[in-house]
């Protein structure tokens, strides 16, 4: 398949997300930084890479935490608010967990110096975020209501690593026809 029609597929992709709601105006930027040759085709990759790896940990610990007999809800609380964040156009991209081998001050200078060096952001997932923000209430602090709103992350966290899955994939093929 040639370099345009893969370009072309991979915008048809995108708009359809955004107009979907599935992604914000976020993602969108990024997208607009790779066009504008601010940032590299890798540099979103592995933008999307972090996200998805980060989010999937994230639920893979929610759903730990609810397999409990007695549910800490503030620490369900605490993942959900990280989810957020990676979720967020407004807040930077986070390191979710710290290295091991770094202390806590060494991460932060770390995290720092990467948010100095590289434009990130985090992937505009606004139906993600929007199911966090909507479903893990104060109203719903109670297992059977977060049990709920965690089926609703999943399936929109599924829903959007399909669709970066296929991005990614194309990008490849995109890639291998070499330069533009």
């Amino acid at each position: 398949m040639a370099a345009a029609a893969i370009r072309a597929q991979i915008n048809v992709l995108i708009a359809t997300m955004f107009n979907t709601g599935l992604v914000d105006d976020a993602f969108l930027q990024l997208q607009r930084m790779r066009e504008q040759g601010r940032v590299t085709p890798a540099y979103v990759v592995e933008v999307m890479n972090r996200f998805l790896n980060n989010a999937e940990r994230i639920i893979n610990d929610l759903i730990g935490l609810m397999n409990e007999p007695e549910v800490d809800f503030d620490k369900v609380d605490g993942l959900v608010q990280q989810l957020k964040l990676a979720c967020s156009r407004r807040k930077p991209f986070p390191l979710y967990p710290p290295p091991p081998s770094l202390n806590c001050v060494y991460f932060f200078a770390a995290s720092c110096a990467i948010q100095m060096c590289f434009p990130c952001q985090g992937v505009g997932a606004k139906r993600l975020n929007l199911c966090c923000v909507q479903h893990f209430s104060p109203e719903a602090k109670n297992k059977e209501g977060y049990l709920t709103a965690l089926g609703c992350v999943r399936f929109q966290f599924y829903d959007l690593r399909s669709m970066f899955k296929i991005i990614m994939e194309l990008e490849q093929h995109l890639a291998a026809c070499g330069p533009k």
